[in-house]
């Protein structure tokens, strides 16, 4: 009975570990690699300042807005 829990709070911690945090660690870093703009919410700057997203809202092009 012991051995068993062992084993299965043993499996648990691994699990934990792979599913918890190698797996999103590994794709977020993948994600930064190959697509850094859209991954990080596609930010529109303006003068070094984030002013908004191109994900969110609607395109405004005139100056006014800004």
């Amino acid at each position: 009975m012991i051995q068993t829990i062992r084993k299965s709070a043993g499996l648990m911690i691994v699990m934990f570990v792979l599913c918890g945090l190698l797996f999103p660690l590994t794709v977020t870093a993948i994600g930064q690699i190959t697509f850094p703009h859209q991954a990080n919410g596609s930010l529109i700057k303006q003068d070094g300042k984030v002013i908004g997203s191109e994900l969110i809202g609607q395109q405004w092009h005139s100056p006014k807005y800004f």
